[in-house]
């Protein structure tokens, strides 16, 4: 069988083609390819991407809570009964997840768990024709959505500030900038049949989709499909006054229930908010990185590149974009605190407590909520 591994990267489209997977799932099947999902009680929880079963090859276990021999099992058995011609696993964690940069003591020892990840990878894929697909964002805006990303959910991912400053982060994330070297231990631990390495710059995707180039790739144009891929909007990105307000908010510990509801109350905010600019890291951090990543880059672009080039710089044009004044950080802190007041954040914290319940102790019930959320995705995005 062929396996396609889209191993991200993360902030490249990732999470809108794997919606687009997930609500294209039953007519991917009858056309012989395999978008798998993990299945409790015979009933599909529709994650969409695969980055439980990418951390599992570490031995890290979250929710679902199986191991990567439980995942593997499951995908394999319904390739088989489906006849599958092509299995596609989707994962940001792929190229990135665990082991994660802050839990590690240094880069030699990164390298050494990242390695280790990708090889158990291949065993379980040995024996299938392996294609790995991997979308590159120049090193300078992948630091700026990593902080972005990183200042919205650190409370929920680690008991310590990862984020602390534009230069420490970047210094912090050093490893996953040698993009290279990570490509490297593709190429040498799961010698796939094809290689694809594009640079992320929706400018020269196929149709100027992250959808639609990454159908091309895989060989799958041909299908006409139920959902299109126009509009499908996963997450949300704070923009940049209420990414400092959250810098703020981080500073003080709260349980993971409160901070779901703090994230998404800044989150309704930068929706209501939509002309705010996106965060921009210090000028002189942005030189550095740019001389940090070069050889890398020019390493990238002789092996791995066979369109286009691996950029250095940002895709911006402007340097030295305008960051937000004390005046407009404090009007949105000011905005934050009267949001946060409505009476429906009430709801919402019971919501996530109800369902924070339901993962830990009724995996079944919590399976069927993933379903009804997908019979609302497929209503939305019906072609």
């Amino acid at each position: 069988m062929k396996v396609l591994v889209h191993i991200g990267q993360s902030k490249t489209g990732t999470s809108a083609i794997q919606a687009f997977l997930t609500l294209n799932r039953d007519l991917l099947s009858s056309h012989g390819v395999l978008y798998p999902a993990i299945k409790i009680n015979n009933m599909a929880l529709n994650l969409g991407a695969h980055n439980a079963v990418a951390d599992a090859l570490l031995g890290h276990v979250r929710f679902p809570y199986f191991s990567a021999d439980e995942y593997f099992r499951q995908f394999f058995d319904d390739a088989e009964k489906e006849k599958s011609d092509l299995l596609i696993l989707s994962a940001e964690h792929f190229f990135g997840g665990e082991p994660r940069v802050w839990d590690v003591g240094n880069e030699d020892e990164y390298f050494k768990l990242y390695r280790n990840k990708i090889e158990n990878l291949a065993k379980y894929l040995k024996g299938h024709e392996v294609g790995v697909l991997v979308y590159l964002r120049p090193q300078v805006d992948w630091v700026e959505s990593a902080i972005s990303q990183t200042v919205r959910i650190e409370r929920l991912i680690s008991e310590y500030k990862i984020y602390k400053n534009d230069r420490d982060f970047f210094t912090l994330m050093k490893p996953l900038l040698k993009y290279a070297d990570i490509l490297d231990v593709w190429k040498e631990v799961i010698c796939p049949s094809h290689f694809s390495v594009i640079p992320y710059d929706r400018k020269t995707l196929c149709k100027g989709s992250s959808i639609a180039d990454f159908l091309k790739r895989a060989n799958l144009e041909h299908i006409i499909f139920d959902y299109g891929d126009s509009n499908i909007q996963v997450n949300v990105s704070l923009n940049r006054e209420f990414i400092e307000v959250k810098k703020m908010l981080n500073s003080t510990l709260r349980s993971k229930n409160e901070e779901r509801i703090i994230i998404r109350c800044l989150e309704n905010l930068s929706r209501d908010n939509p002309s705010s600019s996106k965060y921009t890291i210090d000028p002189d951090v942005k030189y550095d990185i740019v001389d940090f990543v070069k050889e890398q880059n020019e390493r990238i672009n002789s092996l791995y590149i066979q369109e286009g080039l691996m950029p250095l710089k940002s895709s911006s044009n402007n340097v030295f974009e305008v960051k937000p004044s004390e005046f407009e950080i404090d009007r949105a802190y000011v905005a934050y605190k009267s949001e946060f007041k409505h009476f429906k954040y009430i709801f919402i914290g019971w919501r996530f407590l109800v369902l924070s319940f339901l993962r830990a102790h009724a995996k079944p019930i919590h399976a069927a909520l993933h379903q009804i959320k997908v019979m609302y995705w497929s209503w939305k995005y019906k072609c």
